[in-house]
């Protein structure tokens, strides 16, 4: 990933997008905004137990920097399922504001409507952005252990199929910076579920256990494999490979903040021209 900067605002931004001139793709870091305490300061989440004026200023602040309308801003409610929604015109800005108007449990958008910019917000879970430069479409998934469970990756990249007619083959992706495998122990009931659903081959590939009997799952490898599965050449695939609780001062973790703590985002929109700010 490439560090980015515009004023104040630090963000990231994915490699393998920058030769696609339409697509804007950003990873956030919780550097430069508004929010106070626990939140500080770039928090992008509403219903976590910030200041919503503050949360509202962090996502104007954002949006600005990357020439985008703030009303424009599209969230989904996002409850670790497997729901993935098309976005038509209709939805833009759903969530801009408030939480109760978001995409109703759903936990990852496509859409190939150009300004119309998805995000997906996440504080240990993975979010995967993907660009297909031939359809013009974009998605974005979230995913923690349940979603990856609920193959929601796999789901994403079939939606775009479905409805844009795109082909895995051109499809670029971004697995964003989350957990690390180090960090993220998980019951021996989540690693049975895995077992059950992937297989007990690929779960050991995915999950290992350390000499006191703790599991620990990689969501990296976990979702790059979906991906791979779904037919997305590795050459396109690009992993942050940045763990949010080794960065707590970089990234929002809830495993490293113990469950008080804000949201950083991932974003992507397509371009009705060739431009964009960064």
């Amino acid at each position: 990933m490439q560090d980015n900067k515009i004023g104040d605002l630090e963000f990231l931004s994915y490699t393998r997008f920058e030769a696609y001139r339409k697509v804007t793709n950003v990873v956030t870091t919780r550097m430069a905004g508004r929010s106070a305490g626990v939140y500080h300061s770039l928090n992008l989440g509403l219903g976590v137990g910030d200041d919503p004026d503050a949360v509202l200023e962090n996502r104007a602040m954002l949006a600005e920097a990357l020439g985008i309308e703030p009303l424009s801003l599209t969230f989904a409610e996002q409850v670790h399922g497997s729901k993935v929604a098309v976005v038509k015109s209709p939805s833009r800005g759903r969530g801009a504001v408030t939480n109760d108007d978001a995409l109703s449990k759903t936990d990852a958008l496509v859409t190939n409507v150009r300004d119309l910019p998805l995000m997906v917000l996440i504080a240990d879970c993975v979010a995967i952005s993907f660009y297909d430069p031939h359809q013009n479409a974009v998605g974005l998934a979230h995913a923690g252990w349940k979603g990856t469970l609920g193959r929601i990756a796999e789901l994403t990249v079939a939606k775009m199929v479905s409805a844009f007619g795109c082909d895995p083959a051109d499809i670029v992706a971004g697995i964003s910076p989350s957990i690390g495998r180090g960090h993220y122990d998980v019951g021996e009931e989540v690693v049975d579920a895995f077992r059950k659903e992937f297989g007990r081959q690929v779960t050991n590939d995915l999950a290992q256990e350390d000499m006191d009997g703790t599991c620990y799952l990689d969501l990296w490898a976990a979702n790059e494999s979906q991906l791979l599965g779904q037919g997305i050449p590795a050459e396109n695939i690009a992993l942050a490979e940045m763990c949010t609780a080794c960065h707590p001062g970089r990234f929002y973790s809830h495993r490293h903040d113990s469950g008080r703590t804000g949201r950083f985002g991932a974003l992507v929109m397509l371009h009705a021209t060739t431009s964009r700010q960064y």
